[in-house]
């Protein structure tokens, strides 16, 4: 269409100024758009009549006076120069010109010449993501999944040798986590994505919250009016079956930028947990089976308005609401110590849940000079609420008898939460350095009212002792400043925040008060060496806060059975960490880092089994000093119709426990090894395939030890209808090996715990594209990722 009209506008103008018109769309061999290509019309003896550049698309119009034939040449940097002598025409299509990569040979191998796929700025990683077949027909989950250091399983992200990872898009912090997160991610089609940015010791600018690093996924820009729309839909088979549906709206015209999008997803997943605690006199081996339903209705929504060329304001929504339900069976076998059955405890239990939430962002950005002096300013309000209702029935048998026993309990819980953030950031280059500066405020109130009842006699009877209502409250302010200067071949960038944190827990039905306020200094610094087009050497550090997640601070306990309980710690404390890394880039595709992380009062789940009385309590403590080194290596290569991408860890962890009823010192290596295989199936490049396999060694973690998994994943994809239509087949998990055991030794009594969360899935997606597809992003950095995090 866009060519038609090009075509019929040439025609009109070349009657009006009696012009002659050429145009034509430049294209590499992989079918993508080479922008800013040179294209040059000259006469014989070389003698230059016109020229210009293809845009964004690779399109371009040449407009000559009345001449005779010409040579036509268009070149770009790695590509191989294109001529064809073109005879005079008034208008005349050119059609699509392919442009080769230059090519060497390397000891009988055939080599593509591409421009380079990994660079290291000061403080980050830069995957350039158009030299990789990821790039082709697939969305940003695809593309992490080639990003060195980046680790994707069961479409969770995670950045090697952190715990956790934030995610921005075009410098702009997501404020979505878990399924949301990965749903949004699946919108962003992968010929939008520029480069990705990884960051794994994120600067002063940002909160000093988790021990994870950042990715940034930059996207193209629009340069023009556009409009443009996708729908998807994906349907996943497992034990059980999964549906979404989703939609995105993006508009801009003229000072207006907004957009709009919905999901929706139905269905349920298995799950098998078994555990084996080890008493003096007896073993309790359980069985259970769980059907976690998922039913969620999510959206986004905001609109920004440039008041000048200099001055934007903007509002966001995002919001939702689920009904993460739950049905359990569960069997307990009570084995005698010669391993004979003395009886079976069963549970039968429903979990009815009901979420949402909602978030509110005003945000204000002005450019206050061509130096590139900026403020930005973003104001959040967010209300989380949850209500759980839980009933089970535990029956007591002995083998191949009635029941002996039968109980009903019920635990009630609501939680509701409200925050208000505020933050400023400064940019302010000078002639020494590029200086930032900004601060941060946030006010969180979280209340939770937790109720427990026990049946008598068909009547729900309130079991107080069990009941609390416990509030929380938590301020946080923080300043920073940071600054950043290049040398000859040397980076620098030095940055210090500051944060002042008070707590209050108050359990009103205990009467009790615990109180914390302190304040931390987070000190991160980079040095990057360029020393030449082959070598470049760098180092940072960054120091951290783990602040425990709202649920873990909710002291309601969860009964799988009456002696079995889960429960969060609202006296539970953050957490701090001290992360090094060296790294090495050679030849801008082989990464290498070695890297340290020191934990000081971590914090971990233990299951404290108590051998009086039998009774299992799952809590969580402050207990953990965690000492760990690493060395990791990726490296991409391939050829015209095959990319491989490896990546490896090797880490040694000691841990030492503050605990006197566990291991009061644990040590020993992890290994994690990845290899993704794309492929390209036909010609035209427009149906591809995709065969993964992971592995993870034995290892450790905190006081557990983690015996060995693996996995191997297939996928296909089909790219219609100008690759707007996008069709997919996965299969993950094929030999259902993705499962762990995990032992440790609590209380002087050994336990086992081996789960398996149904990751064998057969998934089919389709999406469809419409509109200009000149997109851009209108994600805002939000000023309450962090507290949004924590949900």
């Amino acid at each position: 269409m866009r060519h038609l009209l090009v075509f019929i506008l040439s025609v009109f103008l070349s009657h009006q100024i009696c012009a002659q018109t050429y145009y034509g769309n430049v294209v590499d061999s992989l079918n993508k758009p080479v922008a800013f290509a040179n294209v040059i019309a000259q006469q014989a003896d070389s003698a230059l009549i016109v020229g210009t550049v293809t845009d964004e698309k690779g399109d371009f119009i040449l407009k000559l006076k009345n001449a005779d034939s010409f040579d036509l040449t268009i070149s770009f940097v790695g590509y191989i120069t294109w001529h064809k002598k073109i005879a005079p025409a008034k208008s005349a299509n050119l059609g699509t010109i392919v442009l080769s990569e230059e090519k060497t040979q390397l000891e009988g191998i055939e080599i593509l010449a591409k421009r380079p796929s990994i660079h290291k700025e000061v403080d980050r990683l830069v995957f350039e993501v158009r030299n990789s077949i990821a790039s082709v027909g697939g969305d940003a989950i695809d593309v992490l999944k080639k990003t060195p250091g980046v680790r994707i399983q069961q479409d969770e992200v995670e950045i090697i040798g952190r715990k956790g990872v934030r995610v921005l898009v075009n410098g702009r912090m997501s404020p979505l986590t878990g399924e949301d997160l990965s749903n949004y991610l699946h919108t962003l089609t992968s010929d939008n994505i520029t480069k990705i940015e990884v960051i794994t010791n994120p600067p002063a600018k940002y909160e000093a919250e988790g021990n994870s690093g950042l990715i940034n996924i930059v996207l193209k820009k629009a340069k023009i009016d556009y409009f443009s729309g996708l729908v998807r839909s994906t349907y996943q088979k497992s034990t059980y079956s999964t549906f979404n549906l989703g939609g995105d709206l993006t508009y801009q015209k003229n000072k207006w930028a907004t957009f709009f999008n919905i999901e929706g997803s139905d269905g349920s997943i298995h799950a098998d947990e078994d555990n084996e605690i080890m008493f003096p006199d007896q073993n309790w081996n359980t069985e259970t089976d769980i059907r976690y339903y998922r039913k969620q209705i999510s959206g986004r929504a905001g609109a920004d308005y440039d008041l000048s060329n200099h001055i934007t304001f903007g509002v966001q929504y995002m919001g939702a609401v689920s009904r993460p339900d739950d049905g359990e069976n569960t069997e307990t076998k009570v084995l005698a110590s010669d391993q004979t059955i003395d009886s079976l405890l069963q549970t039968k239990a429903y979990s009815d849940n009901d979420n949402y939430y909602h978030d509110f962002n005003g945000h204000f950005i002005a450019n206050l000079d061509s130096s590139g002096r900026k403020v930005a300013i973003d104001l959040d309000y967010l209300v989380y609420s949850t209500d759980l209702n839980r009933t089970f029935t535990t029956r007591t048998l002995i083998e191949n008898a009635d029941p002996i026993n039968s109980e009903t309990f019920q635990n009630v819980s609501h939680l509701d939460l409200e925050s208000f953030t505020s933050r400023v950031d400064v940019e302010w280059p000078t002639g020494f350095a590029a200086l930032g500066f900004g601060g941060k405020l946030s006010f969180i109130k979280n209340r939770s009212d937790l109720s427990a009842y026990k049946m008598i006699r068909h009547v729900m009877v309130e079991d107080e002792a069990q009941s609390n209502i416990f509030e929380y409250n938590e301020n946080t302010e923080a300043l920073y400043t940071s600054a950043s200067k290049s040398i000859n071949k040397w980076d620098f960038k030095l940055g210090l925040r500051i944060e002042f944190t008070q707590t209050e827990g108050n359990s009103l039905t205990l009467s009790k008060v615990n109180e914390n306020n302190y304040y931390k200094l987070f000190p991160t610094a980079y040095v990057t060496f360029n020393a030449n087009d082959v070598h470049s050497f760098s180092f940072d550090y960054g120091k951290r806060i783990s602040r425990p997640g709202y649920s873990k601070l909710n002291p309601f306990r969860w009964y799988s059975n009456p002696y079995s309980y889960t429960e969060g710690n609202p006296f539970l404390q953050p957490s701090f960490v001290d992360n090094f890394e060296l790294s090495h880039l050679y030849k801008d595709n082989l990464s290498t880092a070695l890297y340290i992380s020191l934990t000081d009062d971590g914090s971990d789940q233990i299951t404290l089994a108590n051998s009086d009385n039998n009774i299992q309590a799952t809590v969580m403590r402050n207990f953990l000093q965690e000492y760990s080194i690493g060395w990791s290596q990726s490296h991409t290569f391939g050829f015209k119709w095959i990319e491989t991408y490896w990546q490896y860890d090797l880490n040694y962890t000691k841990i030492k426990s503050d605990l006197a009823n566990t291991r009061a010192e644990q040590e020993g290596f992890n290994f994690y090894l990845e290899l993704d295989n794309s492929f390209y199936l036909n010609a035209n490049h427009t149906l591809l395939g995709e065969l993964n396999f992971w592995y993870s060694a034995p290892g450790v973690s905190g006081i557990d030890k983690i015996t060995e998994s693996y996995a191997a994943d297939i996928a296909f994809k089909s790219l219609c209808l100008n690759k707007d239509l996008q069709l997919a087949l996965v299969v993950t998990d094929i030999f259902k090996t993705d499962r762990r055991t995990i032992n440790s030794v609590v209380n002087g009594l050994s336990q086992k715990y081996n789960n398996y969360y149904d990751n064998r899935r057969l998934k089919f997606s389709a999406s469809y594209r419409f509109g200009n597809r000149k997109l851009k992003n209108t994600q805002k950095r939000l000023s309450n990722e962090e507290e949004r995090n924590r949900l």
